[in-house]
């Protein structure tokens, strides 16, 4: 368990107190608070090991400078406590410091919640609740640097949409490089795509940005975060704090961070990226989870996609960055072919994965591919070679015209969907009752393969993955399936004589729209 609040920007040694009574516990409790600007020693600990004290932990903040003692810490090994914690406490109130400082404080008398967020005053800056990345879409709180404050519901990788105003901007005050801003609002979001503050709720996950521009646009640093609340006041009961047993596999959350090299001048990498809970769906969405593929947990994750970010350098810490006088520089030459656009001829077609096309087998794109052997679950020795398999189900969206899968080679063997009767349920559809619409698999140049035999692409050391295509019998296609409503399975193989990290099973269709 780890309580962290520190409003003392300017004092980097705040107390930590770790205590742990219990032996097999793997749990120990470690706080950290500072909200007392002129006292280096803010915390106190008291411990009572006594059965008849009726608060066993108990942690209460209080905000007023002229008390030594800010926080209140009390360990007590009673287990049958009968004590509500944090009751009789109207008011709580947490900060953190990321790339911007936070202060939530939530006034249940009132129903009333004021955010304080302070950052860079020449720059855009924001921040999101209740999200570890922007792929849990939050409400979102943008402040730009001319001092107009705006509300939005990100997208997935995407600026989203900008929501009415539910704050009251209490102060909007720049001092020196800082702008600080002070809002209030109700606990309760106008709607369902507003966030909803809760006060029995201990922490606060959030996501904060800061961009190169004066105006809200694409950011330059961005950082998951949390901010745990406590009970204000000496009158109220602490807030408590309670080890407890791991969670089950696929929800823990986490965060990777980014160490640099302190003797590697090359290592110019930063940040963090957060990991949430149910990354993999659960079946008949994927078999994944059942597999305990590594990708699913963060405390099993090996690394991958989500690992890949500006700068980050996934080597060991003795491992020198290599080249790094020698800059990569290639070349894109694109050539393309059009024609006048004629609607009584050509039909515009929508990405599939923008309305929810997307054919993934239970994860955001990426899974790992285990070295396989016997006993390994998804894998199979086939004619001498270990293959890995994954397989999911859906509910069909939208008419296709053309499905390609993301597949990596040489790894990727094979991917397949087929199509249930509707009479058959999502979670009983497979590849012996369905009708396969779709199968890729990788054709190798220099292999007089019929497929790509005598053209260019006939090159030893490269692969083509051809696509899925639909359309007018005059071109030799089939008729455009409607997949709305239909059950699909999609089957995955891939070659597992060697593990890989970052595999991809995503089908990304192009539909009618």
């Amino acid at each position: 368990v780890q309580v962290t609040f520190n409003s003392q920007h300017t004092n980097p040694h705040s107390v930590q107190v770790t205590f742990n009574s219990q032996h097999s516990n793997p749990h120990p409790v470690q706080v950290t608070f500072n909200s007392q600007h002129s006292n280096p020693h803010p915390v106190q600990v008291t411990f009572n090991s006594q059965h008849s004290n009726p608060h066993p932990v108990q942690v209460t903040f209080n905000s007023q400078h002229s008390n030594p003692h800010p926080v209140q810490v009390t360990f007590n090994s009673q287990h049958s406590s009968t004590s509500t914690c944090a009751h009789n406490s109207p008011t709580i109130t947490g900060a953190a410091s990321s790339l911007v400082s936070l202060v939530i404080t939530l006034d249940s008398n009132n129903q009333q919640a004021t955010v304080t967020v302070s950052g860079p005053s020449d720059v855009w800056f924001g921040v999101g609740f209740n999200a570890t990345a922007m792929a849990d879409t939050p409400w979102t709180i943008v402040m730009e640097a001319d001092g107009n404050v705006s509300e939005h519901k990100l997208g997935n990788q995407a600026p989203g949409t900008v929501l009415g105003s539910s704050v009251v901007v209490v102060s909007n005050i720049v001092s020196g490089s800082l702008r600080t801003v002070v809002m209030t609002r109700p606990f309760k979001g106008k709607t369902s795509q507003y966030y909803t503050f809760n006060p029995t709720s201990g922490t606060i996950p959030f996501i904060n940005a800061v961009g190169s521009g004066p105006k809200y646009a694409y950011h330059k640093s961005k950082l998951p975060s949390s901010i745990s609340l406590l009970p204000v006041g000496t009158d109220a009961a602490g807030a408590c704090i309670c080890p407890e047993q791991p969670k089950k596999f696929g929800q823990a959350s986490g965060s990777l961070v980014y160490h640099p090299v302190a003797n590697q001048s090359q290592d110019t990498g930063s940040g963090a990226v957060g990991f949430g809970a149910g990354k993999c769906k659960d079946w008949p969405s994927t078999n994944l989870m059942q597999q305990q593929n590594p990708t699913c947990d963060i405390r099993h994750y090996k690394g991958g996609q989500w690992a890949c970010h500006h700068m980050w350098s996934l080597l060991d810490a003795d491992q020198p960055i290599p080249w790094s006088d020698q800059p990569l520089v290639f070349h894109h030459k694109y050539r393309f072919w059009v024609q006048p656009f004629q609607p009584s001829y050509h039909t515009p077609l929508v990405l599939g994965e923008t309305v929810g096309s997307a054919l993934l087998i239970g994860s955001p794109w990426e899974y790992d591919v285990p070295e396989c052997d016997h006993g390994v679950p998804g894998c199979s020795l086939v004619k001498g070679t270990w293959i890995h398999t994954v397989v999911g189900s859906t509910m069909g969206q939208h008419n296709f015209s053309a499905l390609n899968f993301h597949c990596h080679a040489p790894t990727c063997l094979s991917m397949e969907v087929y199509r249930c009767d509707r009479s058959v349920s999502v979670g009983d559809c497979n590849s012996s009752v369905g009708e396969l619409i779709c199968r890729e698999e990788p054709v190798y140049g220099g292999t007089q393969a019929p497929a790509i035999n005598a053209t260019r692409f006939d090159e030893p050391g490269y692969i083509a993955i051809p696509d899925c295509f639909w359309g007018p019998a005059e071109f030799g296609l089939e008729a455009p399936p409607d997949l709305t409503g239909w059950p699909l399975h999609m089957v995955k193989t891939a070659n597992a004589t060697w593990g890989h990290y970052g595999e991809m099973a995503g089908g990304q269709p192009w539909v009618f729209g």
